[in-house]
């Protein structure tokens, strides 16, 4: 299912979809897809979003509960989709459907500052759309994706460089010294937080809404080479269906005893307001995959 809805054709599909199709027919085709889609108990995309859900919820949600759960976070991926390619070539649509705001100030600021920052961002909302109203509004930074992108993520890496993001895919070693660089010349590098690596020693898995998980920690070692604060991050959809950015304060690393505990201790310092931001709009956290995967053979 992950590479099906990560394919070029599908990626293809989406941009024909918002671009074209009217707004009414559009959240019809979503509706009905997700609730197929989240009924479903044999997938593994949704035996995911559900066992995540389970654990951030604290386990407090009913089988049916779950289920619709499931059906809300589908429904916002694929708002999420036809909104940004609706609106992210249309600098007017842009302004109305994610308007301006105090915080969305303060992280260009940031991006102009002298001072290097490394931003993480968990997958809430429509994050694409925001980059790129903020983009408008005159951010200045590079965005690390996804290493060695299949056909439907180069796609969505074109669409993102259409309008002004600097992507740089990861996998080239040769890449993070260039970073660390660019960060202690004062610039501000993004990247993604919440996306489990299936290859993670236990040892080096950090503590996430009270679990152990094998979430990234290379923005530490990262952020702790170049010596730079850390920013979180989030995009959300207000009830008015309009999308804004939460911001945190930046987070100066600590200096621990030992290598291993600078990089899970303060990785998990940087989760707890992670963990906040997922909290305000659990139905709007885009995860796919297995956050704590030791999780997966127990309620779903």
């Amino acid at each position: 299912m992950h590479k099906i809805l990560n394919s070029k054709l599908s990626v293809r599909l989406s941009i024909l979809i918002g671009k074209h199709m009217p707004r009414k027919m559009g959240a019809w085709i979503i509706k009905a897809f997700s609730s197929i889609l989240g009924s479903s108990k044999n997938l593994d995309l949704t035996i995911a979003v559900r066992s995540n859900q389970n654990v951030v919820s604290g386990g407090t949600l009913s089988d049916r509960e779950l289920v619709q759960r499931t059906k809300q976070v589908i429904s916002h991926a694929g708002h999420c989709f036809f909104n940004l390619y609706h609106y992210y070539d249309n600098p007017e649509k842009l302004d109305i459907i994610a308007p301006w705001s105090e915080s969305m100030t303060a992280f260009v600021n940031y991006s102009q500052e002298d001072q290097g920052y490394l931003v993480v961002a968990p997958h809430l909302s429509n994050f694409d759309l925001v980059m790129a109203r903020l983009v408008q509004g005159g951010f200045v930074g590079k965005i690390l994706s996804y290493p060695n992108p299949g056909s439907g993520y180069q796609l969505q890496n074109e669409i993102r460089e259409s309008f002004g993001l600097d992507v740089v895919p990861l996998g080239d070693s040769s890449l993070e010294a260039e970073i660390v660089e660019y960060l202690k010349a004062g610039g501000l590098v993004a990247t993604g937080v919440d996306r489990p690596v299936p290859t993670r020693k236990k040892r080096h898995y950090a503590e996430f809404f009270g679990r152990p998980s094998p979430l990234p920690l290379g923005y530490i070692t990262t952020a702790l080479a170049a010596d730079v604060p850390i920013i979180v991050v989030a995009a959300f959809m207000g009830l008015d269906g309009k999308y804004g950015l939460r911001i945190s304060k930046p987070i100066t690393l600590n200096k621990y005893k030992n290598k291993l505990d600078d990089i899970i201790h303060n990785a998990e310092r940087v989760l707890k307001k992670v963990e906040e931001f997922i909290k305000l709009s659990p139905e709007q956290w885009l995860m796919y995959y297995p956050v704590w995967p030791d999780q997966m053979n127990g309620k779903s």
